[in-house]
């Protein structure tokens, strides 16, 4: 049966005959999916009465079940070759048809790949406390007023680093405000990369996905990692009564760029630290 699982069998409960059993596309039994007031034709006993010619009879599945169950056989399931022979369960999930308990945990856990952000965000050598809050930052998961708000909560907000302060939401703290602009133009300038017309996340995208050499492809897959990092600490340190240069914050970037550097033992010139004015 091509690992097809049709079947129809007694339903216990109801006496009903039409049991039909497609479990190959995750519908499950069709007699649960079907309305009641559809109603089941008692006529229909085994798949053959729905086959003619070796192809599905498709007036005969449009009257038994309700137009998208019936297209849904008609277009992804083939049909039984063998002619005569019972209908018998066939389990999808394991090549040979046979039902077994590592198939079934398999299919329940349904183990996702992984997101490839994580795998970006993740740079070996980068301190774990940066590649976490980048992670938070992704996934706009900060204590930002923006993210109090969606939590139900009404407050006034404003951007502790704005001289006009506006919203505080993850897009204006980490990329469209002055300083923040200033930061990530400084930086992807030397990368070829234009920031005008990107959201926080595209902009991180293009750094994940530069074309530069093999050797520095992690120093700038790092980069928006500690970026963030950094105006993260500057929005703190101005909410708290100190202020913190737009030099300043280049400068601390550039350390942790450069310990990198050190760690991955990149064999790069040192990245410096004495910066033009910005």
């Amino acid at each position: 049966m091509d690992l097809i699982e049709h079947q129809i069998m007694w339903h216990p409960r109801t006496g009903s005959s039409l049991f039909w059993y497609d479990n190959w596309t995750g519908l499950g039994a069709l007699y649960f999916l079907v309305p009641q007031e559809f109603g089941v034709n008692e006529s229909v006993h085994k798949v053959w009465d729905v086959i003619e010619g070796g192809e599905w009879n498709a007036e005969r599945l449009f009257q038994i079940l309700p137009e998208e169950y019936a297209e849904h056989i008609i277009e992804i399931i083939q049909p039984p070759i063998e002619q005569g022979v019972l209908d018998v369960p066939c389990w999808m999930l394991e090549s040979r048809g046979f039902f077994s308990v590592r198939t079934t945990w398999d299919y329940l856990r349904r183990r996702s790949e992984p997101m490839s952000a994580c795998w970006k965000i993740w740079v070996k050598g980068l301190p774990f406390k940066i590649v976490f809050f980048m992670w938070k930052v992704w996934r706009n998961k900060l204590p930002l007023d923006a993210f109090f708000r969606r939590l139900g909560y009404l407050m006034a907000s404003k951007c502790w680093c704005c001289v006009e302060p506006k919203e505080e939401t993850t897009q204006h703290m980490f990329f469209t405000s002055y300083a923040t602009n200033k930061v990530w133009k400084y930086y992807l300038g030397y990368a070829g990369i234009a920031t005008e017309g990107l959201t926080l996340h595209q902009a991180i995208i293009k750094c994940w996905t530069a074309d530069v050499v093999p050797r520095l492809k992690p120093i700038i897959q790092a980069l928006p990692s500690v970026i963030v990092c950094e105006l993260w600490k500057r929005r703190n340190s101005y909410k708290y009564g100190d202020a913190v240069t737009i030099n300043k914050v280049i400068y601390q970037i550039s350390t942790t760029m450069q310990s990198l550097i050190k760690v991955r033992k990149l064999g790069v010139q040192q990245v410096p630290h004495r910066w033009p004015d910005t």
